[in-house]
């Protein structure tokens, strides 16, 4: 999902196994102790199919409100973990926090916790979880509570804090939920923990990289559920309000750095404007740092914007840029389609009608959508595997309703062995 999962160390202080429960508990994660976690996630199945729709409603939206509030005494404990670990701005890590959070709230919350599903036998899932973006936990403890099921979250080490802080709150707020949720951290790996739990979990959810897939598809002895990395693009229709067509689709590059799944990193547009809005995208990625800073840069990612730009000028192609980390615009001739190297590096393609996307069915995200998008185009990115489009500035802003990848995770936490 993101460039850094395994690049960081920032909770080697936490040790290689950490275990927290919803109760706040930390303690360290032993061989003796796997059994007695493995047995207290699945007895909290029947504790979770008590509770009442409308006091987990209560408990989650008084949660979540709490840690979309940078006010809030749980974000003030949280922040500076959270700012060290991911290397966002603090108004990167606020605007990102509530840009995933907002729509997980409210109705849209209601509507999936009254859903008609529940697990019906005892036991646990496992999601794995990616460094980047921080939160997003919310998009599988809320279909998870849906379904009343147990979850083990296991956290990166490179962002071990926002999901036992979130499962804590939750548990002082519904203390029902203690036994049912917990999260934990390991070195990837680690045979003793992951054989443990592996066999005993009835669903593994794991968002990463194709490394950490394919080895959890070997571990995992039923159901694996793999949110791999994925691609978003933006789509700029030849009618488009171009300024504000930039604006959004410079928010959509900007949040969490370019380092989320929904994130773009190419826009493709309409041959007689592409000029014009790879300019007013320039314009308006270096107003919006004025207000969302770039964060923390690694070495990996200034190095590819450096060959990004000698590249363009190699080439002959026009580019826009000042400081490598608050962005870059290529208006690249070539219209096949490349990931970016990150630090809010945009590629923009000249395309007439339909794109091709042969090369990327089943690696494409979302795509943000700016001006008329032909019903040819709009099912070629659906054939592509495409599984939000939204209005640029949007393309982020997911709520509980949204798929990701076309799965309904309640459903699949729900499910019968």
């Amino acid at each position: 999902m993101n460039r850094r999962e395994l690049s960081q160390g920032n909770a080697r202080s936490l040790g290689a196994r950490t275990f927290w429960s919803a109760s706040g508990a930390k303690r360290r994660l032993r061989k003796s102790s796997l059994k007695a976690t493995i047995l207290s996630l699945a007895r909290g199945a029947r504790a979770l199919r008590g509770i009442p729709a409308g006091d987990l409603l209560a408990a989650w939206n008084d949660t979540l409100a709490a840690f979309l509030d940078a006010a809030s005494p749980e974000r003030q404990a949280l922040d500076s973990h959270l700012l060290q670990s991911t290397g966002l701005s603090p108004a990167g890590l606020g605007r990102g926090l509530r840009t995933i959070g907002a729509g997980m709230a409210g109705e849209p919350a209601a509507s999936e916790l009254q859903r008609p599903l529940r697990q019906k036998r005892h036991g646990f899932s496992l999601v794995v979880l990616p460094a980047s973006p921080p939160g997003l936990m919310l998009q599988s403890i809320l279909p998870a509570l849906a379904a009343r099921a147990p979850v083990l979250f296991k956290s990166s080490r490179a962002e071990p804090h926002f999901a036992p802080a979130f499962l804590a709150a939750l548990g002082r707020r519904l203390p029902a939920l203690r036994d049912a949720y917990a999260a934990a951290t390991w070195t990837g790996g680690d045979e003793t923990v992951e054989s443990a739990f592996h066999a005993a979990a009835r669903v593994v959810a794991v968002y990463g990289t194709h490394e950490t897939i394919e080895a959890l598809q070997s571990a995992a002895t039923r159901r694996l559920i793999a949110f791999g990395p994925k691609l978003s693009l933006g789509w700029v229709g030849r009618d488009a309000d171009l300024a504000r067509a930039a604006r959004g689709m410079a928010l959509d590059t900007a949040l969490f750095d370019q380092r989320g799944c929904l994130s773009v990193e190419a826009v493709l547009v309409e041959p007689a404007i592409a000029p014009t809005f790879a300019a007013a995208l320039a314009e308006a990625l270096a107003e919006l740092a004025l207000d969302l800073p770039p964060g923390r840069g690694n070495a990996a990612e200034r190095a590819g914007v450096r060959l990004a730009r000698e590249d363009a000028d190699l080439r002959g192609l026009p580019w826009y840029g000042d400081a490598l980390d608050v962005g870059t615009v290529i208006l690249d001739s070539d219209p096949r389609i490349r990931p970016s190297p990150g630090l809010r590096t945009v590629r923009i393609h000249a395309v007439e009608g339909a794109p091709t996307l042969d090369e990327w069915n089943g690696r494409l995200q979302g795509v943000a959508v700016a001006g008329h998008m032909p019903a040819t185009v709009r099912r070629a990115f659906e054939h592509a595997g495409v599984s939000r489009l939204a209005a640029a500035g949007e393309l982020q802003a997911t709520d509980a309703a949204w798929r990701n990848g076309g799965i309904d995770l309640a459903a699949e936490f729900a499910g019968s062995d």
